[in-house]
């Protein structure tokens, strides 16, 4: 019986491409684009931060930063004066003297509606802020109970002629007299210089530490 043999053939297919060969150069080439999408990002400027929003310092409407505590005496003439006909003069009958122990308080703030930004550095995140000067707000007399802290007093007599006219109108109009001052004082008081001067310290040292928070540096500046 005759064998034949069969050569093997020496041509070799070509093999599939492995799924592994693929995933690698698609790992690679991701992450070439991500790289180079992260350098791109890194060279762009980053946006300027804006200040602080100012609603919110509007929400708080005044910003009180000083209570006065006022105590003074109020002394107070009446006079009851008779005009001499066909002169300029007048001739003094008597009158009416008060002494008054007043007493009151007051508060000083500024009004944050008005507030705004005079000046915006985005980059170093500096500010100038403006604000309306401080004022004296609910100044008032305390008319409570004198153990109470309240006004009172301590005199209030007639001189002249005074205790022999009939009624207590001049009597009265002495004391709302003494009153009114006593008012006009209290806001005077609140009013001054050195007050103000105290109430844009005290607000400056509440609302710096506000910006700071926030990474802001902020000045003040005060209106006139």
């Amino acid at each position: 019986m005759e064998h034949s043999a069969i050569a093997p053939s020496h041509s070799v297919a070509a093999s599939p491409r492995k799924p592994w060969t693929l995933a690698i150069g698609s790992a690679l080439l991701g992450a070439a684009l991500a790289g180079g999408g992260l350098w791109w990002a890194l060279r762009q400027p980053a946006a300027p931060v804006p200040p602080p929003a100012l609603l919110t310092l509007e929400d708080m409407g005044h910003l009180v930063s000083v209570k006065v505590r006022y105590a003074n005496v109020i002394e107070f003439t009446q006079q009851i004066t008779q005009g001499i006909p066909w002169t300029q003069w007048e001739l003094k009958l008597g009158g009416t003297q008060v002494l008054l122990v007043a007493r009151g308080d007051c508060l000083v703030g500024a009004d944050m509606r008005q507030a705004r930004y005079e000046a915006v550095d985005a980059a170093a995140r500096t500010a100038v802020l403006l604000l309306p000067a401080p004022i004296a707000l609910s100044a008032r007399v305390n008319h409570g109970p004198r153990d109470q802290g309240g006004s009172y007093f301590y005199a209030v007599q007639g001189t002249g002629i005074e205790p022999l006219i009939p009624g207590s109108a001049n009597r009265t109009q002495a004391i709302d007299t003494a009153l009114q001052r006593a008012q006009q004082d209290v806001e005077r008081t609140c009013q001054a210089s050195n007050t103000v001067a105290t109430a844009k310290e005290n607000a400056e040292a509440v609302l710096k530490p506000l910006f700071a928070a926030t990474g802001w540096t902020v000045q003040v500046r005060w209106q006139p």
